[in-house]
Parts: C-alpha cells; sequence; structure tokens
C-alpha cells in the first residue's frame, strides 16, 4: 500500500519534465522554419492530434479533479505565466489530476496537467507558480525540440507512447502500465536523446524566474520550491526527486544561484509578500475535500490552538466523509458561525446536509452557495439536486446543462444529468448522458447498454446528431480501454 507521499518521485518525476518538454518537438510551436526539422519535419496539425491523442489518453488513465473552485485556481497560475511568454499557437488547456505526485506537466497542443500532489505539498502559491514556471519555460526554450529536430523521426504513435509511457509510469504507482506502452512503440530507444543538458536546466531556471516575476509572484518562489523538495527528499527517505531537480546542475548550485539573482533584484520585487488567501482555500479543499479523510483529521487535530477558521472548515469537511455525522454536525454548525457567508462554506455544509438528508437545511445552504458564487459547478450541481428531488425538473436541467458545459468529462455530472433527464421523461438524453457517464468510467457492458438505448430513442435530425458526437467520444476512449478476451 502506497503512503501519501510514496509516489512523489521516482521514473515518473524524471519523466514528466521530458513529458512537458516534448511539446516543443514542433517547430512550428515557436514560427521556426521547416527547413530546419533536419530528418523530422512534424506540422502545428500534427501537434493537435498528437496532444489531442494524449490528452484523452491521460484523461483516460488518470483520474481528473473537476471541482471548479480548484481548476479555476489553477488554470489563473497557468495563465498568469502563460501572459508573459511569446504569442503561442494553441490556447493552453489546464487540468488537475487527483495524485500525490509532486509534479506538473504538459503535452502538445498546450495541455497543461498539473497534480494535486504539487499543490498540497507547497507552502506558497508563488513555489507552485515556480514550478509551473520552469517547467513551461522548456517549453519555450525549445530544450527537447533541438535534439528531436536533429534525430531520427518519430511516428505520431511512436510519440504517443514516449509521452503516455512517461506520464503513466509511476502516477497512481502504475509503472507497469506505463513500460507496457513504452514498449512497442520503440519509445525507450528514443529515450537516450531527451535528456536535458546542464545549459537547458540553467536556462528553464532563469526563463521560468522572468515569468515568475513578471507574472508579480515573489522570485523567491522558485529556489523555495526547489528547497521543498530537497526536504523531501533528505527528510522524508525518497529514493530520488524529479530530474530537473536532481540532474545537472546540482539541486544546492541551482538554489544558490536562484537565490543570488533574487538577493540582485530591487528591494521592491525581492521583498514581494505571498499572498495565499486563495491557495490555501485550494489546499484545503484538495486535503479534505479529495484526499484521505483520516489523514486530514489527523492533520488538523495536531494543529490545536493554532487552528484558523479555514483549518476548522476543513476538519468539518473531513469528518463530513466519514460516517461520524453528529461529529462532523457540530464542526459543520461552528464552521459556519465563522464563516458561513462564504459560498464555500455554504457549498459544504449544503453538501454535508444533504449526505444526511437533511433537505431544508441543505436546500437553504446550497441556494445561498449558488447565489454567493454562481460559477462553482459544484455548489451547482448539489443544488440541481434539490431541485430534482423537488420535481423542479426544468430549473434543474437549467443548472446541470451549465454544470456539463463546464465538465463535460465528468462521469458524475453525466450521470446525474442522466438521472434527471429521465426523471423529467426525457429519456433519449437520460440514456444519451448515462452513455457518456460509462464512456467516462471505462465501463464497456454499461456504455454499449445505453448508447443502444439512446439510439433506439432518438427521434430527431438534433438528436441523431448528438448521439454522433457520443459516437465519436466513444470511439477515441475505447482505444485505450483494456481489451478483452473476445474483443
Amino acid at each position: 500500500m502506497h503512503s501519501a507521499h510514496s509516489r512523489s518521485f521516482g521514473p515518473f518525476a524524471r519523466a514528466m519534465a521530458l513529458a512537458l518538454a516534448l511539446v516543443t518537438v514542433f517547430p512550428a510551436w515557436l514560427g521556426a522554419p521547416q527547413a530546419q526539422a533536419g530528418y523530422f519535419s512534424f506540422g502545428i496539425k500534427d501537434e493537435k492530434e498528437l496532444g489531442d491523442k494524449f490528452n484523452v489518453l491521460i484523461r483516460s488513465k488518470l483520474p481528473m479533479i473537476d471541482d471548479s473552485e480548484v481548476v479555476d485556481y489553477t488554470r489563473d497560475i497557468v495563465a498568469s505565466l502563460v501572459r508573459q511568454m511569446p504569442p503561442q499557437p494553441f490556447k493552453f488547456t489546464v487540468a488537475v489530476v487527483k495524485d500525490n505526485a509532486v509534479n506538473a506537466f504538459a503535452a502538445p497542443a498546450g495541455y497543461v496537467f498539473v497534480f494535486t500532489g504539487l499543490i498540497l505539498n507547497m507552502e506558497h502559491e508563488s513555489e507552485v507558480a515556480g514550478v509551473l514556471g520552469h517547467e513551461l519555460a522548456h517549453v519555450t526554450q525549445r530544450h527537447i525540440a533541438k535534439r528531436i529536430e536533429t534525430g531520427r523521426a518519430m511516428s505520431i504513435a511512436t510519440m504517443l507512447g514516449v509521452l503516455a509511457g512517461f506520464a503513466l509510469g509511476a502516477a497512481g504507482g502504475s509503472r507497469e502500465g506505463g513500460a507496457a506502452l513504452m514498449m512497442g512503440s520503440q519509445a525507450a530507444a528514443q529515450q537516450a536523446m531527451l535528456n536535458y543538458s546542464r545549459d537547458d536546466e540553467r536556462e528553464a531556471d532563469e526563463v521560468g524566474m522572468n515569468y515568475l516575476v513578471g507574472a508579480g509572484y515573489p522570485p523567491g518562489g522558485l529556489p523555495h520550491a526547489f528547497e521543498i523538495m530537497q526536504r523531501m527528499k533528505i527528510f522524508k527517505g525518497y529514493g530520488s526527486i524529479p530530474s530537473y531537480l536532481s540532474t545537472h546542475p546540482d539541486i544546492n548550485e541551482r538554489i544558490g544561484y536562484l537565490t543570488e539573482r533574487v538577493t540582485r533584484m530591487s528591494k521592491d520585487i525581492a521583498a514581494r509578500p505571498n499572498r495565499d488567501e486563495r491557495f490555501l482555500r485550494v489546499q484545503t479543499i484538495i486535503r479534505s475535500r479529495y484526499g484521505d479523510p483520516a489523514l486530514a483529521i489527523g492533520y488538523y487535530g495536531k494543529k490545536g490552538a493554532s487552528m484558523t477558521k479555514l483549518d476548522r472548515l476543513g476538519l468539518a469537511m473531513a469528518l463530513g466523509r466519514t460516517n461520524e455525522n453528529d461529529k462532523a454536525r457540530a464542526a459543520f454548525e461552528a464552521a459556519l458561525k465563522e464563516g458561513g457567508n462564504d459560498a464555500l462554506w455554504l457549498r459544504e455544509a449544503g453538501q454535508f446536509y444533504l449526505k444526511v438528508r437533511e433537505f431544508d437545511r441543505a436546500s437553504n445552504l446550497l441556494r445561498r452557495a449558488v447565489e454567493a458564487n454562481p460559477r462553482d459547478m459544484v455548489a451547482l450541481a448539489e443544488y440541481s439536486q434539490i431541485l430534482a428531488q423537488e420535481r423542479r425538473y426544468k430549473e434543474s436541467l437549467d443548472l446541470m446543462r451549465r454544470v456539463v458545459m463546464a465538465m463535460p468529462e465528468s462521469p458524475d455530472v453525466r450521470q446525474q444529468l442522466g438521472r434527471t433527464y429521465g426523471e423529467a421523461g426525457d429519456l433519449f438524453h437520460a440514456h444519451l448522458n448515462l452513455a457518456y457517464s460509462a464512456v467516462y468510467t471505462g465501463d464497456r457492458r454499461q456504455t454499449r447498454f445505453q448508447m443502444e438505448k439512446a439510439r433506439s430513442y432518438a427521434r430527431t435530425e438534433e438528436d441523431r446528431k448528438e448521439y454522433a458526437a457520443l459516437e465519436k467520444v466513444f470511439k477515441d476512449r475505447s482505444e485505450h480501454w483494456p481489451k478483452g478476451p473476445f474483443e
């Protein structure tokens, strides 16, 4: 059994920087002439094809966080760094992976994946931004591209194997799955040429620092992030740390020159304060809503008199995921007295009271949460359940359609929407959304059943168009499902 941090480092960590940097294999990314590609020419169209395939594969294999508080926050950090870059041909698309690895990586065509372990193990937002700035700098400086452009060509299938093998090699402890993807794709034969040089790492540090400072963060965020990862290695017994920290130049040397650079900055930049209100909120959500509740309860229990009102909410959230309903109820009532007008407090308490079937209390809290933050898709989905129970189907469906637009690949959202359509008597859309839910969970039997039902209820041309879109999603996703003995 893996501990909370045992997956943070190792072969996967060594690969994440490579996965990110493989975005740069394509000369057209920064407008480089195709003639410079040597033996290998790869355009934006090809890059988009590879990026789209990689995105589908990762979403098929790794659990994603759909919580709008977490995802919007992470997108905002990446966007602040991207604004410091030269123009890019793709819009950056950010997703959050539910995994304890202290990592982040990007794929071709601007797909960026940030692991919850990175957010949870840092002490300030500037440190998360520092790591992302360093990783994104490998993209804009085209470090891997310079090797691949002069090496031998790889097919899209081979590149996908490289990326997927790296990305899945240790996430969730699935090293065997990653190795299997690299086999047969000849990815292992390509690995030797994809190592960063000393100069690459130094340049990524320097350019990443530029992005960090340009985005308005305290410049100490990058060296502090390195220090945290170094401490995790030394004091928590990890065998290795991510390669962008462990390869040349030595991590202590890198901390040294980055810290020295900070001392040479003007005082108004070097002494920027950390502003961590959203960071701490998101850490609380990740720890208490998506982590192990027993670990979260233990974490808050050690705080004693130093607990903040956010800590007390986090404790209530963790207790709410156990069977200790009386303790959770008391904790939520205490938390609401301190932060009860904040949408997060209202949403989390509302979810708990919905769980224990105190519907009037839940309805009041969730309605207020939606009014306080109409962009909180979790609150909208929960309040929609209340409306459906009250048979206010039109209002419920109006909310859920907004949620599914923001979180189209969430199996839970699709299942809830399907159930609500069924209760409202719209059987085509009920089975259509239940089919999407089954596709996104990789349930082959249920997918086939629901798709057949949806097809049988399709009556209009619009229905048939919607069904055709489902068929494409099914085709793309099912390519990555394990093959059964009769497949």
